[in-house]
């Protein structure tokens, strides 16, 4: 593909785009500039900085080669976009300079009112470097600068007169009659600095240049052109805002008359859960994204973005409405609080969008097949593995390739169990499983634990009532304020899985700081005593329960040193046997209890105190 290197004048590109000859593809993001990032490009021009090349794509205006759209600030046009150009690189730029110079009725990312922009002609004779050179004004804000013979008597010029020569000299001539009546003792200065001086700036902000790439015009037939293009664009835009292949195959696909954009609006209505957890919009979360890939899967493609871009257009619009359905079903999956679901009562508890489109693509070929009970509990449980290894924490297209053709080979070819489940047997099923390090959301491990929680019906403490009633946040069970003031300042240990689970806000400020035997007890916060029943579904088993009523409010570090450890390694056991449960890993009870001695917890921590190497206190990243 020829490449035409070139320089045009910035404020000739403006009035291009003004008359719709310069357009911006669809699939371009929208202007997210703020006032003073807009402010600071006058400032370059002004005094001559470079402000980064643009890249244009020559364009037939009857037969574009992917669907026009007007630069914001632009007057529509009558018939619709007919653009010579369609701008690759350098939105942000342009749209920045059609704002300043035409000042559109319209609102910056900064601010939501319409604003003006200014130059001060005292400061940019004076003090050329000054950024003051260049300030913006809302409408409150002006103080008559929208009227003419103010900006002469203050010497501000308005950005709008710097569109074209007629226009500033329009401006300055009248600037000079206004002094010539009103200050006669400044016209000699206006004669003999302002003039010239206003006028040589003014002239060399109009005949600035930018250096501009132009692509010469392909055909709306030609993949290999268009893909190249949109390859081109998609490296331009790798450290800007993030285009995804979503946004590509919008573009690709309007030669062939399939408005992605439209079908994507058409699923958000068909479908509730789509809806409400993109919050309708395909870039949130990736939603377009997660929906093409599993239109690939359950094509039998590869899921990577390579394909993705050239998914074949015959029959798309029917096999997105078919993939859109698949992932509104997976989303009712994964939300339902029940044995046959996956406990995501919060789409904060979600323990990661590259599941989605797999275990969407897999239930439809389960619903598509009338697959029974074998494959639908096969289904929970590569769901529940894949959680508990974090499989999909990398490389999720290869991976969901490679599961979705395991796993129907084994249900409709009599194929071998899939590998996923022999390498959670591997690793979940080792005596030395441990999941104690999973501090955080970032950890699907974590998450996982959470929805459990919901799905093993746990209720809050003080309430009494079903943790999906409640605003809730992962709390301390041994609190921090208790544990630090016995030593125990790591945050690793304070924040681990082991020691979280979900309470209120309200109970969780009724507990505090208190020692765990103290709240126990507490019939503020359990009004009718602290029930096996009620605490059994938070992974507090006799063991784990008997720690803490043993954690009592003076007792000295060492002997609170053992007591949390042995009361981790007890919850997180009663953790990893109910994660075995789901995942279908064999285990002995004696593996279960053998992930940890009892007291090797307490040893670690008892030798930091000895040694003085706990972690401060501001250490904690963790909220309580």
């Amino acid at each position: 593909m020829e490449i035409i290197p070139d320089k045009r004048k910035v404020v000739g590109l403006v009035e291009q785009a003004i008359e719709g000859k310069i357009c911006l593809p669809d699939f371009q993001r929208d202007f997210v500039w703020t006032r003073e990032e807009l402010a600071d490009l006058v400032r370059s021009i002004d005094r001559g900085y470079f402000i980064g090349s643009l890249l244009l794509l020559r364009s037939d205006p009857s037969k574009p080669p992917f669907a026009p759209v007007a630069l914001r600030g632009t007057p529509p046009r009558p018939h619709g976009p007919r653009p010579d150009f369609l701008l690759l690189d350098g939105q942000q730029r342009l749209s920045s300079l059609i704002y300043a110079l035409t000042a559109p009725n319209l609102s910056l990312k900064d601010s939501s009112q319409r604003r003006w922009f200014y130059i001060d002609l005292d400061l940019l004779l004076s003090e050329p470097d000054n950024d003051e050179i260049v300030f913006d004004r809302a409408r409150r804000e002006l103080r008559g600068l929208d009227r003419a013979e103010v900006q002469y008597e203050q010497r501000k010029l308005p950005c709008t007169a710097l569109l074209n020569q007629d226009t500033f000299y329009a401006w300055r001539d009248g600037c000079e009659d206004w002094i010539r009546e009103n200050q006669p003792d400044q016209l000699s200065q206006f004669r003999t600095e302002w003039r010239n001086g206003w006028t040589s700036a003014a002239t060399a902000f109009q005949t600035f240049e930018a250096p501009l790439v132009e692509l010469p015009r392909v055909d709306d037939s030609d993949d290999k052109s268009i893909g190249r293009v949109c390859a081109i664009f998609e490296k331009l835009n790798s450290t800007g805002v993030e285009l995804s292949v979503y946004d590509l195959l919008t573009a690709r696909l309007y030669r062939s008359k399939i408005r992605l954009h439209e079908l994507w609006e058409e699923s958000c209505k068909t479908h509730a859960l789509l809806r409400a957890w993109s919050k309708g919009r395909a870039d949130e979360h990736k939603f377009g994204v997660l929906v093409l890939r599993t239109l690939a899967l359950l094509r039998g493609l590869d899921p990577k973005p390579r394909i993705l871009i050239d998914l074949d257009p015959i029959h798309f619009d029917r096999d997105w409405r078919r993939a859109a359905a698949a992932v509104d079903r997976a989303l009712e999956l994964l939300t339902l609080v029940d044995a046959d679901g996956f406990g995501v009562f919060d789409e904060k508890w979600l323990p990661g969008y590259g599941l989605i489109p797999i275990l969407a693509a897999l239930r439809a070929e389960i619903e598509k097949n009338k697959l029974g009970e074998r494959e639908r509990a096969d289904l929970r449980r590569w769901y529940w593995c894949n959680v508990f290894t974090e499989r999909y924490s990398s490389a999720v297209e290869s991976k969901s390739r490679k599961d979705f053709l395991e796993m129907t080979r084994h249900w409709l070819a009599s194929g071998p169990e899939p590998e996923v489940f022999r390498e959670a047997q591997d690793l979940i099923g080792a005596p030395g499983f441990r999941i104690r390090g999973s501090a955080s959301f970032a950890s699907a491990v974590y998450s996982g634990v959470f929805c459990l929680l919901a799905l093993r019906g746990a209720r809050d403490w003080h309430r009494g009532e079903n943790i999906q009633l409640q605003e809730l946040q992962d709390h301390h069970i041994f609190p921090q304020a208790y544990l630090k003031r016995h030593g125990v300042t790591k945050g690793a240990e304070i924040n681990t899985i082991a020691n979280r689970t979900l309470i209120s806000d309200e109970t969780n400020g009724l507990i505090l700081d208190k020692a765990p035997a103290d709240y126990l007890i507490d019939p503020k916060i359990f009004a009718s005593g602290p029930k096996p029943e009620l605490l059994r579904p938070h992974f507090l088993e006799e063991d784990g329960r008997a720690e803490m009523n043993s954690a009592q409010k003076a007792m000295d570090n060492s002997a609170l040193a053992s007591t949390y450890g042995r009361f981790l390694v007890a919850r997180e056991a009663a953790m990893i046997g109910e994660i075995r449960r789901v995942c279908g890993i064999y285990a002995t009870p004696d593996d279960i209890q053998a992930n940890v001695e009892p007291d090797e917890v307490a040893a670690d921590i008892a030798e930091r105190l000895a040694n003085g190497h706990e972690e401060p206190e501001g250490s904690d990243r963790r909220r309580s």
